[in-house]
């Protein structure tokens, strides 16, 4: 995919997710007009906003694609922070999240954003992920046990308290589950919230290195997957675990189920594990590329649309070599 955007932005270049960049709220002044390319951005996560996908990335950028894919326009954001995370709870609400505290709201489907401030909840803290349950509920969650939600479409926020006071482990995923909600950390942290995430209860895990993401594999199995090509499935609960052998020690950064009941994985690398039994098992494949995935989404019509250090792309499953 090589084609071009129009932005009214500075040129940028690739940056990991964890960065030290001079970012801020944007100046409210005009910059130049440059070109921009879809393909040399680094993106940390795509969300589906009805039928438009939307990716958000370094500098505050929000790419947005109308034809599954295949072309992106990018839109600027009120902040030149990394955004790290996006939720849509329909084709036009949805939220980002990212670096510094930084929260943005747009109610047109991504083609405008506002800033919303949450200062006095997360300081210059940096977010990770948000999730939308429907409703209106939001929850932003990220470094140091951070975690705050909004019953009004994002509008306004309230912090919560995590476990305990002590809690400080960054918060990688929140994902509703089996009528409650799951959260996934660092240091092999999992809880559980049956309150819509006013409280929660730490979940005995059954691995210490650090959890990246979690699926809800249907049939009333979640699967969580992390450093080191970690994947780990239950099928009661939390209750007990199995260890899946993935065949890869790469890390796993992002996962889905697909419409269709697949769950796919994507990660370092450009390692993509498939799985067609609710994650009991993986088979194995890897981009050509070799550049990092961090998530990926499914457009209408059942493509594939992955973002990670080589920008935005759609995915070829047909098109993946083995090792």
């Amino acid at each position: 995919m090589k084609n071009w955007i129009r932005v009214a932005c500075l040129a940028v270049g690739a940056g990991m997710a964890f960065s030290s960049l001079a970012e801020g709220t944007r100046p409210a002044r005009a910059e130049p007009v440059v070109e921009v390319r879809a393909d040399r951005i680094y993106l940390l996560q795509v969300a589906r906003a009805g039928e438009r996908i939307v990716a958000v990335g370094e500098r505050g950028f929000a790419l947005l694609s109308d034809d599954g894919g295949k072309s992106w326009r990018a839109v600027v954001t009120p902040v030149n922070r990394t955004l790290t995370g996006v939720a849509f709870e329909n084709a036009k609400l949805g939220v980002a999240v990212g670096h510094g505290g930084s929260l943005v709201r747009t109610e047109d489907g991504g083609d405008s954003w506002t800033a919303i401030d949450v200062e006095n909840d997360a300081g210059s803290d940096s977010l990770l992920g948000v999730a939308s349950f429907g409703g209106g509920r939001f929850a932003a969650y990220g470094a140091f046990g951070m975690y705050l939600d909004s019953s009004d479409g994002g509008a306004t926020w309230q912090r919560r308290q995590v476990i305990s006071e002590e809690f400080e482990n960054h918060i990688s995923q929140v994902l509703p589950f089996n009528g409650a909600l799951w959260m996934v950390a660092e240091y092999g942290t999992l809880a559980r919230s049956d309150d819509g995430g006013a409280t929660w209860i730490e979940v005995v895990s059954p691995y210490n290195g650090s959890f990246f993401g979690a699926v809800d594999a249907g049939d009333g199995v979640l699967v969580i997957f992390g450093m080191r090509g970690t994947v780990f499935r239950t099928a009661d609960g939390g209750l007990t675990w199995q260890k899946i052998d993935t065949g890869t020690t790469t890390a796993f950064n992002g996962g889905s189920r697909l419409s269709d009941g697949r769950i796919l994985l994507v990660g370092n690398s450009g390692v993509v594990a498939e799985s067609t039994d609710n994650g009991a098992t993986f088979t194995l494949k890897w981009s050509p590329a070799g550049r990092g995935f961090s998530a990926l989404a499914e457009v209408a019509g059942g493509g594939i649309v992955v973002v990670g250090e080589s920008g935005a792309g759609s995915l070829d499953l047909s098109a993946l070599t083995t090792r």
